[in-house]
């Protein structure tokens, strides 16, 4: 069903815009959880202190191994899913 509102040029989130945007958003976290997991790592542990959680990890080469793998797992997803969004929407 297409919004009613397309037809006036109203709405500009369309599914196409959405899963663009989304899928920007993951390849740049992706990306950059690839190239500096210990960033990434001291950001999570960062948003976590603000909920009074203190995070550490227990073999800290294992975390920056796995985070590095699911960056880069991540940003191979949201490429495959902005290549969708270009070709089929």
């Amino acid at each position: 069903m297409q919004c009613r509102l397309m037809r006036y040029s109203c709405c500009c989130l369309t599914p196409k815009v959405f899963f663009i945007g989304l899928g920007l958003l993951g390849l740049a976290v992706g990306v950059l959880s690839a190239i500096w997991p210990r960033r990434s790592i001291g950001l999570y542990q960062w948003i976590m202190e603000r909920f009074n959680w203190r995070v550490t990890p227990i073999d800290e080469a294992r975390e920056v191994r796995n985070t590095v793998f699911l960056g880069a797992f991540l940003a191979l997803l949201s490429g495959g899913m902005l290549a969708l969004s270009f070709l089929r929407l």
